[in-house]
């Protein structure tokens, strides 16, 4: 059966696969992924957002829902955001880009997986993981595997997956951690889960700032890769450690810097050697005069 909600604005294109999450694939004009223990296939029609999920059941649309943050308010997000002079145009052509809200633990094994690996060796390594360890949703089509279950699992059967020396972190968190601990983490202030997420296993500031935005929906949190530091020189002339990086990018999105991150991350990949870029330095010098 297929189900209808209206999201508005949504680009599943920008949105699924811009880094986020990793469990998503294109098939024609529908997107496939899986979240908790349902297949879920979406598809836009204009305003309309069909879904249709395996096994078939109608609380998959609030899954699709709360995963793509429906209830964030983008336009006040882009009128807050359009302050800075340098994402102020060009926000209105990644209005459908939106921040996804993930299983915390699985966003927290995935960007552990992601350290040192590009896009298609990070998604290779999350599905042998569910297909090795993960609950049979639908015909071949696995869940992301729990705590309990992973740690059951040795180190020699984790590299088994191809993860390499991430192995030994997934053993690590897997017998660190419990549900207990996540749930009570979901109720910290950002600062100290931020703290709290940088003393596990295999966890840096990078990682921890990717499970505090796409995992525990801080919208805060500011994760600076290459990307985002090649970003952050090129557009604001700043450089230096991940700590002054992050409280320049504090300073200066304050309460929605998640979305200035994902809007600079995605302008600094578009641009290449031949891309037009969304957000330049001349565009700012622009607006500025204009005022």
């Amino acid at each position: 059966m297929t189900y209808e909600t209206t999201i508005a604005p949504l680009d599943l294109d920008l949105t699924l696969s811009c880094g986020q999450t990793f469990r998503w694939h294109k098939e024609g004009d529908s997107w496939k992924g899986i979240l908790g223990r349902r297949l879920i296939i979406l598809r836009t029609r204009g305003r309309t957002l069909e879904v249709r999920s395996e096994p078939d059941d109608g609380d998959a649309v609030a899954l699709v829902r709360e995963h793509v943050r429906a209830d964030d308010d983008i336009p006040r997000i882009q009128r807050r955001l359009a302050s800075d002079p340098v994402l102020a145009r060009g926000m209105r052509d990644v209005r459908g880009l939106r921040i996804v809200k993930t299983d915390e633990w699985e966003c927290l094994v995935s960007f552990v997986l992601a350290t040192y690996a590009n896009i298609p060796r990070i998604t290779r390594m999350v599905e042998t993981l569910c297909t090795m360890f993960g609950d049979e949703v639908t015909e071949g089509v696995h869940a992301f595997p729990d705590i309990r279950r992973l740690g059951q699992a040795s180190e020699k059967e984790l590299a088994g997956c191809g993860l390499g020396y991430r192995a030994k972190y997934v053993g690590a968190l897997s017998s660190c951690l419990t549900g207990g601990d996540i749930r009570r983490m979901r109720r910290l202030p950002f600062e100290d889960l931020r703290s709290e997420l940088v003393g596990l296993p295999g966890v840096g500031n990078k990682v921890a700032d990717c499970v505090a935005l796409f995992g525990f929906g801080r919208l805060e949190a500011f994760p600076i890769d290459v990307w985002m530091a090649r970003a952050l020189k090129r557009l604001y002339g700043v450089g230096g450690t991940y700590k002054a990086l992050h409280e320049f990018a504090s300073d200066r999105f304050g309460e929605y810097a998640g979305y200035a991150q994902e809007y600079l991350y995605y302008n600094e990949r578009l641009c290449g050697p031949r891309g037009e870029c969304l957000f330049s330095k001349e565009r700012a010098d622009a607006v500025v005069r204009q005022d």
